[in-house]
């Protein structure tokens, strides 16, 4: 694997940090700026929404840029959004620089996803992958531990200040490393859309919506689980979530290395049965600590390997229009995070906390059907006229 595949992984870890470190420091920015941490927990879902809806109307935009230009581009922006952020006297400033940290993170993702492919020979295209999502898992393990670590030590601005620095090391790394990639033909946002008239192409999407959904229904809200079922203490809990990381980042590696292996289709079945039993299994596990990791190992891997399997899948199911559907494809995993999270906070005021397992199960069993419906429909995926 060349070194500009460890450079694109290294932008989305920094990347995946400022997504998801603001919930680390919510009450230190909530003090500062003299707001509720409800107010400033609402930088995420905005972060979410923006990243979402953005992503696939950016990249029609700039479509027309040469990738490692835009990626630059982009992690320009992206550092400038930090700066920003870095100096936000109030709350409304800070909503902007989070925007602007959004629509810039989006396009990070996405062309890192597509360069990670393209500049690989297709045989070790879904390890790249997977190691652009390892990134993105390491983030949650390493990256916003250490955010929120500075942050309580150093005040939350020097979080940004940290993430500053990676930024422009990522920039000197891209500009390296990286070679030269032409863009795809320019595809009206209107058209990228209606690729998705294709059954495959929609199925396929479809199991990255259902299986992320699945996952933040109870990934969010693990903490009081564990509390509730186990009476773990916040240590003891940090661990769990430090195992589960762990597992994630290994995952998204095997994710990869599978679907290279075995081909995307197996490995995307497998993993599903695997991920749908870790889920339904949890509730079982926790009368102890052994058969709670066992599980957790098992649960954190397969959320992380399902995304390169995916991708890959998509990428080699419609060519002709890759950077299309992995576009796409991003913003139906945070299609995934904003449903599972706010679907998953309603059971929780409604019903044991368990049954968020049980109803995260049911929605990968769902994904499962979905990839089942991807390939015995339609193998051969469209051509799009003028793509």
């Amino acid at each position: 694997m060349n070194i500009g595949i460890f450079v694109l992984a290294l932008a989305t870890f920094v990347a995946g940090t400022v997504e998801l470190v603001i919930a680390g420091i919510l009450g230190m920015i909530a003090e500062d700026l003299h707001v509720s941490v409800g107010t400033v927990g609402q930088l995420v879902s905005i972060f979410s929404l923006v990243f979402a809806f953005g992503a696939p109307i950016l990249i029609t935009l700039t479509s027309r840029i040469e990738r490692r230009k835009l990626l630059l581009i982009a992690m320009l922006t992206f550092l400038g959004g930090n700066i920003l952020s870095i100096f936000s006297l109030n709350y409304t400033t800070l909503l902007v620089a989070r925007m602007i940290l959004a629509a810039s993170c989006s396009i990070v993702v996405v062309v890192s996803v597509t360069m990670a492919a393209k500049t690989v020979a297709v045989e070790l295209r879904g390890r790249a992958i997977g190691l652009i999502f390892m990134g993105l898992s390491a983030s949650l393990v390493l990256g916003v531990p250490l955010g929120t670590m500075i942050g309580e030590n150093f005040g939350w601005r020097m979080t940004f200040v940290l993430v500053s620095v990676l930024s422009i090391v990522s920039m000197l790394g891209i500009i390296k490393f990286l070679p030269k990639i032409p863009p795809q033909p320019a595809v009206p946002l209107l058209k990228q859309i209606a690729t998705l008239k294709s059954k495959k192409i929609a199925s396929i999407q479809l199991i990255s919506v259902l299986e992320l959904t699945g996952h933040f229904t109870v990934y969010t809200y693990f903490t009081p689980s564990l509390q509730k079922t186990m009476g773990l203490s916040t240590n003891m809990i940090s661990i769990v979530l430090l195992i589960f990381g762990a597992a994630g980042i290994t995952g998204g590696w095997i994710g990869g290395w599978a679907s290279d292996k075995f081909g995307g289709e197996r490995t995307i079945f497998t993993f599903l049965i695997v991920f749908a039993a870790s889920l339904f299994l949890l509730p079982y596990s926790t009368g102890s600590m052994i058969s709670l990791f066992i599980v957790i190992v098992l649960y954190g891997a397969m959320v992380w390997a399902l995304s390169p399997a995916v991708q890959n899948y998509l990428a080699k199911s419609v060519p002709d229009s890759s950077d299309i559907q992995l576009g796409l494809n991003t913003s139906f995993l945070h299609l995934g995070v904003a449903i599972g999270s706010g679907f998953g906070g309603l059971l929780v005021d409604h019903y044991p906390v368990t049954t968020n397992t049980w109803v995260a199960g049911i929605m990968v069993v769902l994904a499962l059907i979905s990839a089942i419906y991807s390939v015995t429909t339609n193998r051969n995926a469209p051509r799009f006229r003028g793509l």
